[in-house]
């Protein structure tokens, strides 16, 4: 049977706060050991600091404020800063947690670290290297972490409903998936106004051109969806995209504008079709003035009527253009 040792400990660095009260001058500071800063990115790292003087005495940081700076290696971007936690100030021991969260946004790279110390109204640097410097190097690596793969982006059709004289339903762009046998999309969707209402389905094909065919069980339906959504979809394939049906089209109003340049009133001159009873599409009012907030009511599925919540103010001159909005997929990844 074969086994492994593993080691569970925590990083432990000691640093040099120098006392300037006279007491060590007739002696010789002894270097500080200082190994390099190892922080893992995808997970909590708790690091620990034992300050000592130049005598290898501990140092009683009570009342004093230490701050642990994260710096890129050219010194240009502060990366992380954050305040130690004391676990035993008289002893001079202290910590600092750097999570799992504050290091998504860091990228892995050859960084390097310091701490600075406020007591009252004087700020000074520690010592973390065995060179009396301020700044000791750090490695942010991704070990226990996925090395980071870019997503690709699949286009997505500007107009999401099918056109009468085109029986053929938008698609998006194929993408290229052979060698994988489980496959993620994220869809993305514009915010403000309705959410998206529709069906996607997954297609492959052997080859860019085709020809296609739905992969069964993967189609999905959404109502007023507005939230990022991901989808995983199994199975091997050359070539996969997107078929979107979006619910809610050919609808069009028309609105007034009273003497005190409000929306007054809100007309439906085109009912359209194949809206959603839960679909509530918003009606986009554009031009001179602001802040109104009008929706239409769905029947049977065309629009019946509009509800002005906020008549908005300030609509002067021209009549404002209206538009029924329905939502949009923005934008959809592949991983």
């Amino acid at each position: 049977m074969y086994s492994t040792t593993a080691y569970l400990y925590q990083q432990k660095q000691q640093v040099l706060l120098l006392d300037s009260s006279g007491a060590y001058f007739d002696r010789r500071w002894q270097p500080v050991y200082a190994k390099n800063l190892k922080i893992n990115r995808g997970v909590d790292n708790v690091i620990l600091f034992e300050f000592i003087n130049q005598d290898q005495k501990p140092v009683n940081i009570s009342g004093s404020t230490i701050t642990f700076g994260l710096i890129s290696q050219d010194g240009t971007e502060s990366l992380l800063r954050k305040d130690l936690v004391a676990l035993n100030a008289t002893y001079g021991r202290a910590k600092v947690t750097i999570t799992e969260e504050e290091l998504d946004v860091i990228d892995a790279q050859r960084a390097s670290w310091s701490l600075e110390r406020g007591s009252g109204d004087l700020w000074e640097a520690v010592f973390v290297d065995d060179y009396a410097g301020g700044r000791g190097d750090c490695d942010i690596v991704d070990s226990v972490y996925p090395d980071f793969v870019p997503s690709q982006e699949l286009i997505v059709p500007s107009y999401q409903v099918p056109q009468p004289d085109n029986p053929n339903r938008p698609t998006t762009s194929a993408i290229y998936t052979e060698g994988r046998d489980y496959h993620s999309f994220q869809f993305d969707f514009r915010n403000g106004g309705s959410g998206f209402s529709g069906v996607v389905k997954a297609q492959a094909a052997d080859t860019q051109l085709g020809p296609w065919y739905d992969i069964e069980n993967t189609s999905h339906v959404w109502d007023n969806q507005m939230e990022r959504y991901i989808l995983s979809v199994p199975g091997n394939y050359h070539w996969m995209r997107w078929e979107i049906n979006q619910y809610g089209s050919g609808a069009t109003a028309s609105v007034t504008v009273n003497e005190s340049y409000v929306i007054g009133s809100v007309s439906i001159d085109a009912p359209g079709k194949d809206f959603l009873i839960g679909n509530v599409a918003h009606i986009d009012i554009s031009g001179q003035g602001a802040d109104a907030n009008v929706y239409a009511t769905v029947e049977n599925g065309q629009v019946t009527g509009a509800v002005v919540v906020n008549p908005g103010q300030d609509y002067y001159g021209a009549t404002p253009t209206v538009t029924i909005d329905v939502g949009h997929i923005e934008r959809i990844t592949y991983r």
